[in-house]
């Protein structure tokens, strides 16, 4: 084709890459020539800006010639990739808008993703468009809730612009769930290195400052916060760590060595009287979990050596605790006791691993104790 063989001689760093997506235009070779495109458009060295963006050049010469004939998705995808390389969010909206009118009826998952990225777009051209965007995402949440069989891509783009959007107005405990889904359903090789870290340190504040957010092992097990290891962030991922155990001295330790950077996050600042809360209940959770389960019985006293309250502020705590569904059980308040019924169960990490495995060491060791006493009083039943 003339345009590519024009390409070629402007970009020659480039010919080989051309040269493949001709021979397989040739060849008629469309589900190849779709995956040859995607690693074209997403490849940082493929996008050249002289004389002109040759992306946007790249779709209107060559892609839509052959657009129906490829998988819409992918199509959307590509010219996803593509938009990113006009200057202004508006002009990357206009370009999405133009394919979402060319695209057939028949698509409605594609015509979805379209108009999901098209939202996103507005969401990064300012204020003015939240209302737009809020609308989009309370009328399409049920929508990408109920899809069937559609591509991971589909509910990652939802999640994403939903995360974008809570990340902006809030609340945290929102953003938090939504970067989560956004994790689940998404690959992280498609993450760029500076999204990753962004999101890890998002993710991070939104987990200790989140209204009702107390089970962290998921955001734990992502491989998101290992983007934040090695860097001047990573005390971030670490006070996620310790706040997951509840660990109170550990906390108020890297809040101190980090004082400065801590106290400029507004949410950290704005939100300190309720983390002081959650790490206490934390705690208190931490300290059920690991004790047996036929040792439930805690005391006022140990409450407070372990959250670091005063004695007379154990009975408020355990009310907290008990409202927000984290524990059940009932208070003694003659002998000053919390009994225990009931601990939500957690997404464990290593160290609470471990000490579940511990637990039932012990348990496998009175079971086979208690066998053996059974078998020395009664041995008729094991003639």
């Amino acid at each position: 084709m003339e345009f590519l063989a024009q390409e070629q001689k402007i970009y020659p760093q480039l010919l080989s890459r051309y040269q493949k997506l001709q021979e397989l235009f040739i060849s008629k070779l469309y589900h190849e020539l779709t995956e040859e495109l995607l690693q074209f458009v997403r490849d940082p060295e493929c996008r050249k800006t002289d004389p002109e963006p040759n992306l946007p050049r790249l779709y209107r010469e060559f892609i839509k010639l052959f657009q129906q004939k490829i998988n819409a998705i992918k199509l959307v995808i590509i010219c996803t990739e593509i938009s990113s390389q006009f200057q202004e969010p508006s002009q990357s909206q206009l370009f999405l808008e133009n394919l979402l009118s060319q695209l057939d009826e028949k698509a409605s998952k594609a015509s979805l993703l379209c108009q999901m990225e098209i939202s996103r777009l507005k969401l990064q051209r300012g204020s003015a468009f939240h209302e737009d965007v809020k609308v989009f995402l309370e009328k399409n949440q049920s929508v990408v809730e109920g899809l069937v069989g559609a591509e991971p891509v589909v509910h990652a783009s939802y999640y994403r612009i939903a995360c974008d959007y809570f990340g902006i107005v809030g609340p945290a405990e929102k953003f938090y769930k939504n970067a989560l889904m956004f994790l689940a359903y998404t690959d992280e090789e498609v993450i760029s290195e500076k999204e990753k870290f962004e999101m890890a340190q998002n993710l991070s504040i939104a987990a200790i400052t989140g209204t009702g957010v107390f089970n962290f092992g998921e955001v734990l097990a992502t491989p998101i916060l290992k983007a934040l290891d090695g860097t001047p962030k990573q005390w971030l991922s670490d006070l996620l760590r310790v706040f997951n155990r509840g660990d109170i001295d550990k906390y108020n330790e890297i809040v101190s060595q980090h004082s400065e950077e801590y106290f400029a996050q507004p949410a950290f600042v704005s939100k300190s009287d309720y983390i002081k809360e959650k790490l206490a209940l934390l705690a208190l959770m931490r300290l059920i979990f690991e004790r047996a389960s036929h040792d439930r019985n805690v005391s006022f006293v140990e409450i407070a050596n372990v959250t670091r309250l005063g004695l007379e502020q154990v009975e408020w705590l355990i009310m907290r605790s008990l409202s927000c569904g984290l524990i059940k059980g009932s208070i003694d308040q003659v002998d000053t006791l919390f009994r225990v019924t009931w601990v939500q169960p957690r997404v464990l990490d290593t160290a609470q691993l471990s000490a579940l495995s511990c637990h039932m060491e012990e348990w496998e060791k009175k079971v086979y104790s208690t066998l053996l006493y059974v078998e020395e009083q009664t041995p008729e039943l094991f003639q």
